[in-house]
């Protein structure tokens, strides 16, 4: 027998048995301890805290999100038109007036490019435009163009917005986003010396441009820097 090896003697039955139920509470009671003190073994537990940290967080701050459009759009000229386009990027917008703006602007910019493809598609495939109407509409053309690059601007200065100078750059992007809405307007007032199904075209997209821009400008006119 080496050195490191021991020896037992075998324990007499009359012990044996009662070891063996004390060894058995013994495990148990530390089980159902390690139960009650371990999350891991805790299910139910566990499944409450995931709702918790991942569902409920998200629905409450999708709500104030969208209360939070809904606000800022009540006390713009085209509220319902302003809580349409707004609302599907209210997470994006979160709550911050100046991801508001800059969100208007976007919207603004892509309904003024729709706006020009519907005019450019009429004037290339209307041959048979009287030619009042078709100089008309290549003024309208003409004018939408320019508000997409005013818009262009505005869009492009609000997403750099920093420094000393932040009065005088908002100031320019209110002139960009302004002169777009003249623009979009000359657009509108022309639409009275276009023959009637062009007309019925332009108005609807020019209407929307026109929406969509002035309560861009309302937001940014509201903002604080």
């Amino acid at each position: 027998m080496g050195s490191n090896t021991f020896a037992f003697s075998p324990l007499p039955h009359v012990f044996t048995i009662p070891i063996i139920f004390s060894l058995l509470s013994i495990a148990n009671t530390a089980l159902a301890c390690n139960n009650t003190t371990n999350p891991s073994y805790n299910h139910h537990t566990k499944t409450v805290h995931e709702n918790t940290t991942t569902n409920i967080p998200s629905n409450h701050y999708t709500k104030t999100y969208i209360n939070y459009i809904k606000t800022s759009c009540s006390s713009t000229t085209y509220p319902s038109t302003c809580y349409r386009s707004l609302h599907p990027y209210a997470l994006k917008i979160e709550a911050n007036p100046l991801k508001l703006c800059n969100v208007s602007l976007s919207l603004a910019l892509s309904s003024a490019y729709r706006a020009t493809n519907t005019v450019s598609k009429l004037l290339k495939h209307n041959d048979d435009l009287a030619h009042t109407t078709e100089q008309v509409v290549e003024d309208c053309f003409e004018n939408l163009k320019e508000s997409i690059g005013e818009l262009q601007d505005s869009l492009a200065a609000m997403g750099n917005l920093n420094g000393f100078d932040k009065g005088f750059q908002v100031s320019n992007i209110k002139t960009w986003v302004s002169a777009a809405m003249t623009d979009g307007q000359t657009c509108s007032d022309e639409e009275n010396y276009m023959d009637g199904a062009v007309r019925d075209k332009i108005r609807k997209n020019v209407l929307k441009v026109l929406r969509i821009t002035s309560n861009a400008l309302y937001f940014i006119n509201n903002l604080n820097y």
